[in-house]
């Protein structure tokens, strides 16, 4: 009789082991990607916002497989040709700072130098 119950114990301790055992959870669903991209993002002015203009001259640069020196001109001319009043400003602010302008004596030199926004 006892090993009866010792092998109805030893059955029903597997049982419960595989009763509890972990499972990996299932693997999540990919999400689904937009087949379209959204539009540029757009200032009052009908203009591309310059954070979305750099980064598709970003990417138009590493699409055309260009690094370093070359990447970096090829960004610039790109973002000079879609904003060009940013540009200005960004050529402006070097200037100043090659001449040793900084704080409140910079930001006037830029507003006098580059064109007014709009």
């Amino acid at each position: 009789m006892l090993k009866k119950f010792l092998a109805a114990s030893l059955i029903s301790g597997i049982a419960l082991a595989q009763a509890f055992a972990q499972t990996p959870a299932p693997a999540p669903a990919p999400l689904p990607v937009p087949a379209v991209s959204a539009p540029p993002a757009v200032t009052a002015s009908g203009k591309i916002k310059a954070k979305e203009a750099r980064a598709a001259c970003k990417d138009e640069a590493v699409a055309q497989g260009l690094r370093g020196k070359a990447r970096k001109a090829s960004v610039q001319q790109c973002f000079a040709a879609k904003r060009p009043d940013l540009a200005a400003r960004g050529d402006c602010r070097r200037q100043g700072k090659a001449q040793g302008l900084a704080g409140p004596a910079l930001k006037d030199f830029v507003k006098t130098c580059a064109p007014a926004k709009g």
